[in-house]
């Protein structure tokens, strides 16, 4: 017998009719009619409704079946992917909004240090670029802005550029060091490059692309400035922690 003989006899015996049973169980009539001819079976919440109302277990309701236990066996199933898979989407949108949130907070952060420190906002068409001049060094930085954005950005911990006549150098995350060699700045210069440099202005890696001409100059070129590179990169070291706090 399956379920649907087993609710038309339940139904018999309690003397309902199929509306008085459809209206117990909230549903229409014609889904009453439906399972008890076996076009469709009820759902597992409606089940234990009937099992509910009938006084027989879901055991009972459910044996003999094989179509409806196979049926309600895949929905099981089913159901418990779909659980899986919210249970994911809710830990993937947990960490989306919670390192947004530190990206925001991060952010007030930086702008807090650079309001205390006098930095000013350079660029009238970016509101994100921020500098201030001391002592003849030019020093900026930029502070991404971070509202709602549907892809987070990267983890963004502001660097700190420096100029002071002819000597560009520029201080980022973990205080990496880099000296700014270039034409433009000085037309003494015979090759561009930026130099990976440690805090006594000496080359930390040379770059695979450098002809030995090339990594003669460079070091040559930061000899001659060593001095001026050390206090530059010092200072510029210290304007970052302004920054970052």
């Amino acid at each position: 017998m399956n379920i649907g003989d087993k609710i038309k006899e339940q139904r018999l015996k309690k003397e309902l009719t199929q509306a008085q049973l459809s209206e117990l169980l909230n549903v229409s009539r014609s889904t009453v009619s439906s399972w008890e001819v076996g076009r469709n079976y009820p759902d597992l919440e409606t089940i234990i409704a009937i099992s509910d109302l009938f006084g027989i277990s879901l055991d009972n309701l459910l044996r003999e079946d094989t179509e409806m236990t196979k049926d309600l066996s895949k929905k099981m199933k089913w159901n418990m992917y779909y659980k899986r898979i919210l249970i994911i989407i809710g830990i993937v949108v947990l960490v989306y909004s919670g390192f947004n949130g530190k990206l925001r907070l991060d952010e007030q952060h930086y702008l807090k240090n650079l309001k205390e420190h006098s930095w000013k906002q350079d660029d009238y068409r970016d509101s994100a670029s921020y500098s201030i001049k001391e002592e003849g060094v030019l020093y900026a930085t930029y502070i991404i802005k971070n509202g709602f954005n549907p892809i987070p950005l990267p983890e963004h911990d502001p660097w700190v550029i420096a100029r002071k006549e002819n000597l560009v150098v520029k201080v980022n995350k973990r205080d990496k060091k880099t000296v700014y060699i270039l034409k433009d700045n000085d037309p003494k210069v015979e090759y561009d490059a930026a130099v990976e440099v440690d805090s006594d202005g000496n080359i930390i890696k040379s770059e695979l692309n450098w002809s030995d001409e090339k990594e003669e100059f460079l070091k040559e070129y930061l000899k001659k400035y060593q001095k001026e590179y050390v206090e530059l990169l010092k200072r510029t070291t210290a304007k970052r922690q302004e920054v970052v706090g």
